[in-house]
């Protein structure tokens, strides 16, 4: 361990003199493979499955966790595949060898190919929080850098033709790149998304691809479904504030506020208010769209269902009638939220502090099917 650590410390800090000593050893390709390879690519596996179920990705001030189960297969699948990506730029390197002027060695090649990912695969830890992702790319361009004056120093081209056989070896470790990266998720989910869990987080959108989730379809009479036992709703006239009760659960309602946007018929419908009472408070969120699912991350029939208990709380998310509840409890704090999503396109939340969880699941269920009606007539 202590020989790696050296080894990525003086690749990175003083690469040069570096890739002269590793010219001149003499390493069998398994051996790299298993004592440096393996190691450096369990860095990125391991911090994505603590980033993403582990710590979460909070958007809005809410925290989303993945089930780890989904996560760590798709991390062992990136794990699998870097590795075996490696050996494939390695074959890749050889074969362009004598195209420069210099001699064929897969042992050569596969120096290269194993010691240039380090900086690459040393910012995987970043991987923890996906926001700094961006300074991931930073890495992966210096792991290019790496390579570029690498591949001279180790495979020995003809002086005429170094900066060439450089600059095909880094064309070639990109096209590599970008074809492990397709495989990892087409080998984990057909849709190209190995973490369907998160695709609708606003800021993974550009990571973490993934395509719409089929709404499921109720009964037309029976617009709002299983939203709450008896159906029920306020009638709210022309203007959707007053979907909203002057007190809610011994809170009075200090503030409520409607957003519409996107086309007539296809509209969503952001209705939020704010209950207060000392410190006590709770904001509740209704929300009509057809896209709701996407946009909060879970929905129609393939959702997971979760049961975490711990010792400051819980988090849940279950199926009730045709609804899906989701609940969060901090005992510590005491806040939390609790939230139904109803045929993929009515969502009900309330998110509080100081209030109890039946406190919050009181809330959402005062509303029903009327509300949805009135929401859907105004989309």
């Amino acid at each position: 361990m202590l020989a790696l650590i050296a080894r990525v410390k003086n690749l990175l800090l003083s690469p040069g003199t570096e890739w002269e000593v590793i010219d001149r050893e003499e390493t069998e390709p398994k051996r790299l493979a298993l004592r440096y390879v393996a190691p450096l690519a369990a860095i990125p596996a391991l911090s994505i499955v603590l980033g993403l179920s582990v710590v979460g990705v909070q958007v809005q001030g809410d925290w989303h966790r993945a089930p780890i189960l989904g996560v760590a297969i798709s991390a062992a699948v990136f794990f699998a595949l870097s590795i075996a990506g490696v050996f494939v730029f390695a074959a890749i390197m050889d074969w362009l060898a004598p195209r420069f002027g210099a001699p064929r060695s897969y042992r050569q090649a596969f120096k290269v190919s194993a010691y240039s990912i380090t900086a690459a695969m040393v910012a995987g830890l970043l991987a923890i929080a996906p926001a700094l992702q961006v300074f991931a790319l930073l890495a992966g361009a210096y792991s290019l850098y790496l390579l570029f004056i690498g591949t001279p120093k180790v495979m020995h081209p003809a002086p005429a033709s170094a900066i060439n056989y450089s600059i095909a070896a880094t064309l070639s470790a990109i096209v590599v790149a970008l074809v492990v990266g397709l495989a990892a998720m087409f080998t984990v989910s057909p849709s190209g998304n190995p973490f369907p869990q998160l695709r609708n987080i606003p800021f993974l959108a550009d990571i973490v691809p993934g395509g719409a989730q089929s709404p499921a379809a109720t009964a037309p009479n029976d617009p709002a479904g299983s939203l709450r036992p008896g159906g029920g709703g306020r009638p709210i006239g022309g203007d959707l504030r007053g979907a909203t009760p002057d007190a809610l659960v011994g809170l009075a309602r200090v503030a409520a506020g409607v957003e519409r946007s996107g086309q007539p018929g296809h509209r969503t419908i952001r209705l939020e208010a704010e209950y207060q009472s000392g410190a006590r408070g709770l904001t509740l969120q209704i929300v009509y769209s057809p896209a709701i699912a996407q946009v909060i991350g879970f929905g129609g029939a393939s959702t997971s269902e979760y049961d975490r208990e711990t010792p400051d709380g819980y988090s849940r998310r279950k199926r009730v009638g045709e609804a899906l509840v989701v609940e969060d409890w901090n005992t510590a704090s005491q806040a939390g939220s609790y939230a139904r999503l109803v045929q993929d396109r009515f969502y009900v939340k309330a998110t509080g502090r100081g209030v109890s969880p039946e406190d919050l699941r009181a809330a959402v269920e005062v509303f029903g099917q009327e509300t949805l009606a009135q929401f859907a007539a105004e989309s």
